[in-house]
């Protein structure tokens, strides 16, 4: 593996642009019942389950085009997830100097991905954090001392320490497309089985499946299937601050819409990052503590 460039890191940070625009539309709190037999009148639908759980794990996979080891690496992160149905979210954020625009390649960088990147404090691709929770919480060896990146050795052991995790907040979402419009349309309900005391972050990420492209290490190298592909943070690289109270039994509901583009650094693979399908798009939901700590995670198609 080799060293991250620093300057490269910075300049990708900055390099990005995001071509869509979200919003939050509709924040209603209902804090009076445990139950979904009388929901809120507001929110006649609450997708949320109301008993208690373990958490769903977030792999955020840094990885790139030009990566050699890094489809091993999504090899690795398919099987945690198909050994887990429903408990393991993957996040394959391109980023780093394998990602960093160049001729002949595609372009699926975001402005995100330099910022996570440095956060989680990767020393060598591909690498990844599991639920943006430290290595020596979970048991394993971080890249970095004092990390969350760990290499794609550990994200099965790491993730199973999650999956005993109990979750604070259950999460429900349902996501939509009004194709007249382009616009998508994501409500996310919360209910906390606990209360919650810290800063909590809501996230929300578009991500498309089905991308072939040009990947360095692919048995098919010229033909390689680019899957859970980071596009968009509709609510911005470290998401949005919950303000409702966050005790135990409150009921959160939050929509937000965000307008998608045709494309992602332009349609054409090389260069830019295609064209946007939308049955292949999906949103991936999460709340975490601050920008770390992730306390549950959720996956919907977009219908």
């Amino acid at each position: 593996m080799k060293k991250i460039n620093s300057f490269i890191l910075a300049s990708l940070v900055v390099g990005g642009f995001m071509l869509g625009g979200c919003k939050k539309t509709e924040t209603t709190t209902d804090e009076t019942n445990n139950t979904n037999n009388n929901p809120n009148p507001n929110n006649p639908e609450f997708l949320a389950p109301t008993t208690k759980g373990k958490r769903v794990a977030l792999l955020e996979d840094f990885t790139g085009v030009r990566c050699g080891f890094c489809p091993d690496g999504h090899v690795r992160a398919k099987a945690v997830a198909d050994a887990n149905p429903g408990k393991f979210i993957i996040l394959a954020v391109h980023g780093g100097s394998y990602a960093n625009p160049q001729t002949g390649w595609a372009n699926f960088t975001t402005k995100y991905g330099g910022s996570i990147i440095s956060f989680a404090k990767v020393s060598g691709y591909p690498a990844g954090t599991i639920s943006r929770t430290l290595c020596s919480e979970l048991g394993v060896t971080p890249q970095v001392s004092g990390g969350y990146a760990m290499s794609r050795g550990s994200w099965g052991v790491a993730a199973s320490k999650v999956f005993d995790m109990d979750a604070p907040v259950n999460l429900g979402a349902k996501a939509t497309f009004d194709e007249a419009t382009r616009k998508l349309t994501v409500k996310v309900d919360m209910y906390y089985t606990s209360e919650e005391t810290k800063e909590n972050r809501i996230n929300v990420a578009l991500v498309q499946d089905h991308i072939f492209s040009r990947q360095s290490g692919a048995p098919d190298p010229n033909n390689y299937e680019q899957n859970h592909v980071l596009r968009d943070l509709l609510t911005g690289v470290w998401g949005e601050v919950i303000t409702e109270e966050k005790k135990e039994g409150a009921k959160i509901t939050k929509t937000f819409t965000y307008d998608v583009p045709e494309d992602y650094n332009g349609a054409t693979i090389p260069p830019g990052g295609g064209a946007v399908v939308i049955d292949d798009l999906k949103v991936v939901v999460f709340v975490a503590q601050g920008q770390a700590n992730v306390l549950n995670a959720i996956e919907v198609d977009v219908k």
